[in-house]
């Protein structure tokens, strides 16, 4: 059995454990469901047993799998070490540096005022966007840098904060001045669900206007769109707000909405590799500013 192991079966397992599905898995490591699903196939035949139970609300583990998703768990531990290990001896600028953050940022920020003077500086530096709501887990590699508006709490990560965000409600011209003197809980909100945690200015939407949302979406870039057409007003961060054109709408009858923080984070282990250092330091610079 040790001989037939294949570590690609095991890794298509773990993802599937980790996401708790094989269509999030599949959406992970960018291929098919009826990939992830032969592959944890495969290694049940070869373990002699099921590693899931099938239920209507997704999968669950087996007495089976919870043992095999701890190795699992080692074994990619080790390998990451491996990596970072061979990472660490890189000495020039090159290769292929991998950002997540949302699209959002990415189109405002990221784009416009990081890369060209980041690869202007190093012509053999490659960059990898990996965008997405959802945040990419740096302790398993899926990104060397992350932009982030939180905190995770667990990984051995090293984190700067490079911004506090104001954040008003904000909409069009015409559609803030349509609201004229409505209070608060009769404007029409456009509002984020998150299928994990509710982010902080979703919160005081919940505590102070819980009652007009006209429009929900799970991706926050096209929460910017959807106030863009004037469907809707939303908590957003005034300098994108104002790089748009959207107007703030006074609010007089609550408290002002939280800041948002903004963190560049990295592994500690690939924090001093040189594509990684030299990223970090444009992601630091402009995102100050």
């Amino acid at each position: 059995m040790h001989d037939q192991l294949n570590w690609d079966d095991l890794r298509f397992f773990l993802c599937a454990a980790q996401e708790g599905g094989f269509g999030a898995a599949a959406r992970r490591l960018a291929t098919q469901q009826s990939t992830v699903s032969r592959r944890v196939a495969s290694l049940e035949r070869l373990l002699g047993g099921a590693l899931f139970d099938r239920t209507p609300a997704g999968l669950e583990l087996t007495g089976l799998g919870r043992r095999v998703l701890d190795q699992a768990q080692v074994m990619e531990g080790v390998l990451t070490h491996v990596a970072d290990a061979a990472t660490s001896t890189e000495k020039a600028v090159e290769g292929v540096v991998r950002l997540a953050m949302t699209e959002t940022v990415a189109a405002l920020l990221v784009i416009p005022q990081v890369l060209p003077k980041l690869l202007a500086a190093h012509p053999k530096l490659k960059v990898e966007l990996i965008i997405g709501d959802t945040s990419a887990d740096l302790s398993r590699r899926e990104a060397d840098l992350a932009v982030r508006f939180f905190l995770m709490p667990r990984g051995d990560l090293v984190t700067r904060r490079v911004a506090r965000l104001e954040t008003a409600v904000v909409g069009t011209k015409a559609l803030v001045k349509s609201l004229g003197r409505k209070p608060l809980r009769e404007w029409p909100f456009v509002a984020v669900h998150l299928a994990r945690g509710v982010a902080p200015e979703d919160a005081w939407r919940r505590a102070y206007a819980a009652n007009e949302v006209r429009v929900t979406t799970n991706s926050f870039h096209t929460q910017l769109e959807a106030v863009r057409a004037g469907l809707g007003v939303a908590v957003l961060p005034v300098v994108i707000a104002r790089a748009l054109g959207l107007s703030v709408v006074p609010v007089d009858d609550a408290p002002p909405p939280p800041p948002v923080e903004m963190f560049v984070v990295a592994p500690r282990a690939l924090r001093k590799v040189p594509r990684v250092a030299v990223t970090w330091d444009a992601l630091v610079e402009a995102l100050s500013r």
